[in-house]
């Protein structure tokens, strides 16, 4: 068999002829000026969010955006009031989310803007804020977002305040709230006391976890219950009791051991039952039975006087007593009331003083995954970092027209002009700042009628 190395050779470089040629060198340089192209055209877009992110309104959260009565809460409530999702936590996030997906099919101005804002005011909370602040604020940002209320006092029936907020305070279904802002990987913590009497008048507990994570915001759900809240607190991943949970639960007093006790608290045959014996267990504050107890004798004794005084002043109206009798009687009920309402004053700050001393439950992420019977959710993220909501704005910018950003650039630029226009000490410069004004007043107009015809041609809700 013959052997021709130099056709081998020659047949080789016929096919890779072109590796260092005219056409590869071509080839290269046009993929450089593409990609040159392609990242100047994506700078363009990015500046453009920028300067847009600019414009737009600014909403710096506080706790009054929490008290539906405040006034910046009455303002911030037309904002928050085109967030869709009903009357659901897990709806009013996913309906924020959707803006932030590429995929979004989002084209309403209205809609892309206010999710904007929204988001810049999310981001105002988590990097305006020290981590002992953020996290009242963020109470102040969720009750907003929750048409709700956030809690800050102790509720009618004397309990500490367990529940950060109340969210749909005003519908037929409104839910106890308690937020937790937390780093990635760190356990869900809180008051063992605070959980049973919060659960005792409530029913339920509904948290909250926000976890700070990179630039983001990671958002998870869980609920415990009357029912379930006992396993929840004394078993561990694995469905074993956990030596923490156990030393909660323990009914000591009784004589029981940890297995025992969860048994005789699950046989409770009602929750009036139950939640007298869960007053009795290990973790629940001696100091705040002491003193729920002594103070419950001393209202019952208030009470007991002021039905005494109520009846006494019945009678002497009945036989139609001289008016300085009846008066006197009357005087005799609001003593005893105001001693009624003094008990109660007492009972809750003398609660409050031993809030530091109760035991506090926790509960790791592995442990809520494993749960079946807790509802646990991952609702997904919002992002805070202003380059995350410079991208979100990138993916939508192709949508908000001409008139739309002209329209924040000059409300922008009239804000400014109308300042300059007042606080300027030469005349001409200051009459130069009105007619600058003059015409940002004719750009807004002409904005406003342009958005106001597209917006008319918009489906009243758009859950896209």
């Amino acid at each position: 068999m013959s052997f021709d190395f130099d056709s081998l050779v020659e047949e080789h470089f016929k096919k890779n002829r072109d590796v260092y040629g005219f056409q590869s060198i071509a080839s290269l340089i046009e993929e450089v000026m593409e990609a040159k192209t392609l990242t100047e055209a994506q700078d363009k877009v990015r500046q453009r969010a920028q300067e847009f992110l600019l414009v737009l309104p600014k909403f710096t959260p506080t706790e009054a955006w929490g008290n539906p009565e405040s006034m910046e809460r009455q303002q911030i409530n037309r904002l928050f009031s085109v967030v869709g999702g009903g009357r659901s936590i897990e709806g009013k996030l996913t309906y924020l989310q959707r803006i932030v997906a590429e995929s979004s099919k989002i084209t309403s101005p209205r809609r892309i803007i206010s999710s904007l804002i929204i988001l810049e005011s999310l981001s105002a909370v988590i990097n305006s804020f020290n981590a002992a602040s953020a996290g009242f604020v963020f109470e102040g940002f969720l009750a907003a977002l929750l048409q709700g209320e956030q809690e800050a006092e102790i509720s009618a029936m004397g309990n500490l305040p367990i529940q950060d907020l109340i969210a749909f305070k005003d519908s037929e279904n409104p839910l106890p709230i308690s937020l937790k802002l937390l780093g990635p990987k760190t356990k869900i913590e809180g008051s063992y006391t605070n959980l049973i009497d919060g659960l005792d008048e409530f029913g339920e507990m509904i948290y909250i976890v926000a976890r700070k994570d990179g630039e983001a915001i990671a958002i998870e759900q869980f609920r415990l219950t009357q029912e379930n809240f006992l396993d929840a607190l004394y078993l561990d991943a694995k469905g074993r009791g956990k030596k923490s949970g156990a030393s909660l639960i323990t009914l000591a007093s009784l004589g029981l051991g940890p297995e025992e006790s969860l048994q005789q608290l699950k046989a409770a045959e009602s929750w009036e039952e139950r939640y007298a014996l869960l007053q009795q267990t290990k973790g629940y504050s001696t100091t705040v039975r002491a003193k729920k107890e002594r103070l419950k004798a001393e209202r019952e004794a208030a009470e007991a006087a002021a039905q005494e005084a109520e009846r006494e002043a019945a009678e002497a109206a009945a036989q139609e007593a001289e008016q300085v009798d009846i008066a006197a009687d009357t005087d005799s009920v609001v003593a005893a009331r105001e001693a009624l309402y003094e008990a109660i004053r007492e009972e809750w700050t003398l609660l409050l003083e031993g809030e530091k001393q109760h035991t506090q439950w926790s509960i790791s992420i592995p442990q809520l995954e494993s749960f079946d019977f807790v509802e646990y959710q991952e609702l997904g993220t919002l992002p805070y970092s202003a380059k995350q909501i410079e991208d979100v704005a990138i993916i939508h910018m192709d949508k908000l027209n001409g008139d739309i950003t002209q329209l924040f650039s000059a409300t922008k630029d009239l804000s400014e002009n109308i300042n300059k226009y007042f606080t300027f000490d030469k005349r001409d410069r200051a009459i130069s700042s009105g007619e600058r004004a003059i015409e940002n007043t004719a750009q807004i107009e002409a904005s406003i009628k342009a958005g106001i015809a597209t917006t008319s041609k918009e489906p009243e809700s758009s859950e896209n």
